[in-house]
């Protein structure tokens, strides 16, 4: 007897389960029927700021004269639901929601709502409700909203950068309490003209963008410039700030387009000319020697590198490019000095002779020379 009436009451549990799941699937769908409404998935305020919820909504022909009789309209917390219309709802649950207030024509099925006085508790999931006589019906579409004690770092969009050509810069920031938008705009301002504006975004919040308006130049490449948010706060403390810091990337042809080489160049040195210019994006470079009114293109690099001979004396050019544009150097000269080793010893010889002819011979001398010009034929 005692295990029936213990599998009894299994049975009956299990039918109230069964039961409270349908009634809640019921009532939803009696719920979704009555009442569609229509709100962001997700909203993020500040603490001490106040937030606008975009919301509109639908109801069953049957019930729309309610909206005429002014009905009490509300906000309902997922984390007190189960607490509201029962005796445990008391004056403490009720002072942990937000000030809040309908700002839409609800005849015009508009339930936009301000809430006001945000703290970091207020973050929840929240539901509209329609209350009047004999009739309350909430929605089943909740908006989760976060309230953080900081603001999120600015959204920057950066076009391509060209030398010349005007471009500009955006810097946006979401703006959840209209009454109270963030004031933004760009340091340094790049001698352009900076404009905010407020965008309705698709999902009807709000958000403010400040415009950089400006033209590039090679002065501006590698530079950082600062977008800056300011938020004003109904509490005593400052203002929030935030910010986001770019490095401009400033595409331009090439610049000061020069040859290094140091020292003299002699017979048998090993050369190294290396041609140095300033391009973003980095420049091709081709080298291009000058001789006896010819013109000849050496290779293509950055560097060139060759043992010095005589054939080697000439003007040198380096040419950069890229897409932007093409930059030479000036012309490099350079002359090869000193002489092979047999064209020193014909030079020895030569004096030499000379020297002997004029002061007497000598025959030592003239063995050494002979002897000395053999080994190096």
């Amino acid at each position: 007897m005692k295990n029936y009436l213990s599998s009894s009451q299994m049975t009956l549990r299990m039918f109230a389960a069964d039961l409270l799941v349908l009634s809640s699937i019921l009532s939803a769908a009696w719920c979704l029927s009555v009442l569609n409404v229509s709100v962001p998935k997700t909203l993020n305020s500040t603490s001490g700021s106040c937030l606008l919820i975009p919301c509109l909504f639908n109801i069953s022909k049957e019930k729309q004269n309610i909206l005429d009789s002014s009905p009490e309209v509300t906000w309902r917390r997922g984390s007190l639901w189960s607490l509201y219309d029962t005796d445990g709802f008391t004056i403490a649950h009720r002072q942990k929601e937000p000030v809040m207030e309908v700002v839409g024509d609800l005849r015009k099925k508009n339930c936009t709502s301000v809430m006001r006085n945000l703290t970091s508790l207020h973050s929840d999931r929240y539901y509209f409700r329609i209350q009047a006589v004999n009739f309350s019906v909430t929605g089943t579409t909740a908006v989760h909203i976060n309230v953080s004690e900081s603001v999120a770092e600015p959204n920057v969009t950066v076009p391509v950068l060209r030398e010349g050509e005007e471009v500009n810069l955006t810097c946006t920031v979401p703006a959840p309490c209209p009454s109270h938008p963030p004031n933004v705009t760009w340091a340094p301002a790049l001698g352009g003209e900076v404009t905010q504006r407020t965008h309705l975004n698709a999902d009807g919040t709000q958000s403010v963008s400040a415009i950089l308006n400006f033209v590039p130049s090679v002065h501006h490449h590698e530079l950082k410039v600062n977008c800056v948010s300011v938020l004003p706060l109904h509490r005593e403390d400052r203002p929030l700030l935030s910010h986001k810091v770019v490095i401009l990337n400033v595409e331009y042809p090439p610049k000061e387009t020069w040859i290094s080489l140091t020292g003299l160049v002699w017979l048998g040195d090993n050369v190294t000319l290396t041609c140095q210019s300033k391009a973003n994006p980095p420049a091709v470079h081709r080298w291009f020697m000058k001789r006896a009114g010819v013109e000849e293109e050496l290779s293509i690099s950055r560097v060139l590198s060759f043992t010095a001979a005589h054939e080697n004396t000439g003007e040198y050019i380096c040419e950069a490019q890229n897409l932007y544009g093409a930059m030479n150097s000036t012309n490099l000269q350079i002359t090869v000095l000193g002489q092979s080793v047999l064209e020193t010893i014909e030079f020895l010889h030569c004096y030499t002779s000379v020297f002997l002819n004029h002061f007497g011979t000598s025959l030592e001398s003239e063995h050494f020379f002979r002897k000395f010009r053999s080994l190096n034929n």
